[in-house]
């Protein structure tokens, strides 16, 4: 699965947290919009970094479970992890993920997507909804978002699963062999470096 699908349809999942509605109601209600203004600012293929970094700044970190997905990210290594070294890697991730998605909506080229929730019992933390990408040229993809509701009723985006493979998980791998090796101070950096 290429970065550009990772990072659309993660970035298309964060923005959905209003707690009034389900995750494929949010989905294709803020799905065009979100695709619309994408498409608008990457209209030539030559929008900056900085713009599409703006986009997702403003639109979509605010609705990611980032302290969630930090806390995933650290694994066995949250063990007596101060309030400042965790407060630090959690503004690292928030930042990794801010470029991550920045970069790969730059490859956005106004490919279809359609949506489809997995049932889900009503008093369930978690819920999926599966996505397909038809491409222009090349088979369909399949894609399933990882969605946990938070105390507040929000539901947000922790993970993204494609051809099997969680996205979470794999990162949780890479970065606990990089914690052990190196050290937290250091994979922090290593997270706020990213551009």
């Amino acid at each position: 699965m290429n970065k550009l699908l990772a990072g659309l349809f993660l970035l298309l999942f964060s923005s959905l947290t209003l707690a009034s509605k389900a995750p494929l109601a949010l989905i294709n209600e803020v799905g065009e919009t979100l695709f619309s203004d994408i498409k608008q600012i990457n209209q030539d293929g030559n929008a900056s970094p900085v713009e599409m970094r703006k986009l997702v700044r403003a639109h979509l970190m605010s609705h990611i479970d980032i302290r969630f997905v930090s806390y995933k990210l650290l694994g066995k290594h949250i063990k007596g992890l101060t309030k400042p070294q965790a407060l630090e890697f959690i503004s690292a991730v928030e930042h990794y993920l801010e470029v991550s998605y920045a970069s790969a909506l730059m490859q956005y080229k106004g490919q279809q997507v359609i949506f489809e929730a997995l049932p889900v019992g009503k008093e369930s933390k978690y819920a999926t909804v599966k996505a397909v990408v038809r491409q222009l040229s090349g088979p369909d993809i399949d894609i399933h978002f990882k969605f946990r509701r938070s105390k507040e009723g929000e539901w947000r985006v922790y993970d993204l699963v494609a051809e099997g493979i969680s996205l979470l998980s794999a990162k949780q791998k890479e970065i606990a062999v990089r914690i052990s090796q190196v050290g937290l101070a250091q994979v922090t950096a290593e997270l706020n470096a990213k551009s």
